[in-house]
């Protein structure tokens, strides 16, 4: 049996160094064995993806990474709450419709007041490294293949809000390549969590979910902001929760016909705002979701809309100073990153994981154009005493740790806080390797203050590369088998091509 581990709380580092300690004792022992074969390649030596002499040391990433996110600015914390039931009263029944008719007789009972209770689920995802035969770690083609390799930029997104604060034990420092075969391991299976985290944001949908429950979805604001809501216990409607959801109808955001883009979303934003004051929750912090490309085009014609609101833009006197002043703002609003909406500067959150259509998924949207959501989202209300919007995970330091212990079931640790579960799988002779799991879900509490504004058009000039592999625009190449291994003229070869690689 494998020694008991502790399983702390691991930093970066001490999550390698963790799994180091159990491969090493695990091998030694030889304990179980589990099918499996190793997979290549590696970072170094014979077929290694930079198995080649003489590089330079920077290595530079032009994978395009996921450069800014909703899920990594919300707030998180834990819970192992599996059904949680959030309460509202939605409002009081109606009073005035009687009047006693005697002095002396008794008045009328006021009326009583409306319920509704909403609910959510975990998601679940998980991953596992691919198979890593120990004995190849460390090697070597000749002296001439350099050991200290770094990465110049990093491939990964933040911390996506700490729910990958730890996660891989990288940095970008030597030590990334440095023979350091597991650390480069941990990093896809960052980078695969990321991939999907982001888009899963917006649309994640339990009824995805694998019966088994070895997959499952939780919902994202697709589903949270929109016009369903309903008592999780019996099912009756309660429209007082409802979002306000509009629909733009894939026409291009210069366009004028009334309601232009403008006069949509100044009067959602006038909506909401009177609903936050309406319902005591005011001030809300609300911030505005879109597409980056989206942002970049809409910013061409909303300063012109919004400084000639019901003024013919070609009959004004002074034409020049408001182009200068359209300018003005636009750039502003580029730089700051926020729109300005009824007086008030709104702030602006760009993410490419948000969906996007394109001609051929609907022929409404123009030749050469696009069709996304924008997003209106409240993070906190009454002044940021009333959390809004937050992450929740399932603790696995709380209760599945507790019965790891138990068993001293060593091979077993959490990291990030308790947000990730790991398992190092029992070695095949020399092969090992780890698997991952997370539960994570997204609460919304004020569905009522959200909003979202569908099939918004653009037609930009040229489209910007796509962070994930399932987004039309995703670009990558380059070599994945690694490099021919070295193969010098000897006795047992004599038709060796050398080491002219």
């Amino acid at each position: 049996m494998l020694p008991q581990t502790k399983a702390p709380d691991m930093d970066p580092t001490q999550v390698v160094a963790a799994f180091t300690d159990i491969l090493t004792k695990a091998v030694a022992q030889n304990l179980k064995k589990a099918t499996g074969t190793s997979s290549g390649p590696y970072v170094h030596g014979p077929g290694g993806l930079f198995g080649v002499r003489g590089l330079e040391r920077e290595v530079i990433s032009t994978n395009t990474q996921i450069t800014g996110s909703l899920g990594e600015l919300i707030p998180i914390e834990g819970n192992n709450t599996i059904y949680p039931l959030f309460p509202y009263i939605t409002g009081f029944l109606r009073s005035d419709q009687q009047e006693k008719n005697a002095v002396c007789d008794d008045p009328l009972e006021a009326a009583g007041f409306k319920t509704c209770i909403q609910t959510t689920v975990f998601g679940r995802k998980e991953f596992a490294t691919r198979t890593l035969d120990v004995t190849k770690v460390g090697e070597q083609n000749t002296r001439g293949e350099f050991f200290d390799l770094a990465l110049a930029n990093g491939p990964l997104v933040s911390s996506m809000a700490g729910l990958m604060q730890g996660f891989t034990g990288y940095s970008e420092s030597s030590a990334f390549l440095a023979g350091r075969e597991m650390v480069e391991r941990f990093l896809e299976l960052a980078v695969a969590f990321q991939r999907w985290f982001c888009p899963q944001v917006y649309v994640g949908n339990p009824a995805n979910s694998k019966a088994g429950g070895g997959y499952k979805e939780f919902p994202g604001l697709d589903l949270l902001i929109g016009t369903t809501k309903i008592d999780a216990l019996t099912g009756a409607a309660c429209p007082s929760l409802y979002s306000d959801v509009k629909s733009f109808s894939f026409r291009q955001i210069s366009s004028t016909s009334d309601p232009d883009i403008h006069k949509t979303l100044s009067t959602m934003m006038y909506i909401l705002e009177m609903r936050a004051l309406q319902n005591d929750l005011a001030p809300v912090d609300f911030r505005i979701v879109m597409r980056p490309q989206l942002f970049f085009e809409l910013t061409r014609v909303w300063p012109l809309q919004y400084n000639t609101e019901f003024t013919d833009a070609s009959k004004l006197s002074g034409l020049d100073a408001v182009y200068l002043e359209n300018v003005r703002m636009r750039d502003d609003m580029r730089n700051n990153q926020y729109l300005i909406i009824n007086s008030k500067r709104y702030p602006v959150i760009l993410d490419s994981c948000i969906p996007e259509d394109n001609r051929a998924d609907n022929a409404t949207i123009p030749i050469g154009g696009f069709a996304s959501d924008i997003y209106i989202i409240p993070f906190s209300a009454r002044g940021g005493t009333l959390r809004t919007l937050y992450w929740q995970y399932f603790d696995f330091k709380n209760g599945p740790m507790q019965a790891v212990q138990d068993i001293r079931a060593g091979e077993f640790f959490w990291s990030d806080g308790g947000v990730f579960m790991w398992h190092l799988k029992p070695p095949n002779n020399w092969c090992i390797n780890a698997i991952s799991v997370v539960e994570p879900r997204l609460i919304l509490r004020t569905p009522q203050l959200a909003g979202r504004l569908v099939d918004v058009a653009y037609v930009p000039l040229q489209h910007v590369n796509d962070p994930l592999p399932s987004q039309d625009y995703w670009v990558n190449g380059g070599v994945a088998t690694g490099r021919p291994a070295p193969s010098p003229f000897s006795e047992w070869n004599l038709s060796g091509p050398g080491f002219g690689n």
